[in-house]
């Protein structure tokens, strides 16, 4: 199951408007290589298929590999009690963190780019 909702539409819109959007590719290659867990993304990955990238890995990580999961949020600098585990199946997860890295992922592109 991939992404839905208003946010995630709201941020795919921001992202594919902009000029930085290698960029944000760039610095998720980047965070996964770091804590071992590459992900191949071309730099001309519509959109809706690099969510649907950044889903299935994470859906991955959570399955079958926790710990890198659990390395990757400490990357991305994202605290684990931003994400309700309580409860919820891995998809739902999966879809929560999803938008929560590329989120914040974006955001320290934009300020990269602001801060030049």
């Amino acid at each position: 199951m991939i992404p839905q909702g208003d946010n995630i539409t709201l941020l795919l819109r921001q992202i594919s408007d902009s000029n930085l959007y290698i960029q944000l590719i760039k610095q998720l290659k980047k965070d996964f290589g770091l804590v071992g867990e590459a992900i191949e993304i071309d730099e001309f990955i519509a959109p809706n298929d690099l969510i649907k990238e950044v889903y299935q890995k994470i859906n991955h990580l959570l399955k079958y590999n926790f710990n890198s999961f659990l390395q990757l949020l400490y990357r991305v600098d994202l605290p684990e009690t931003s994400i309700n585990f309580s409860m919820k199946k891995s998809d739902t997860i999966a879809q929560e963190v999803t938008f929560l890295i590329l989120k914040r992922e974006w955001g320290k592109v934009k300020l990269r780019e602001n801060f030049k």
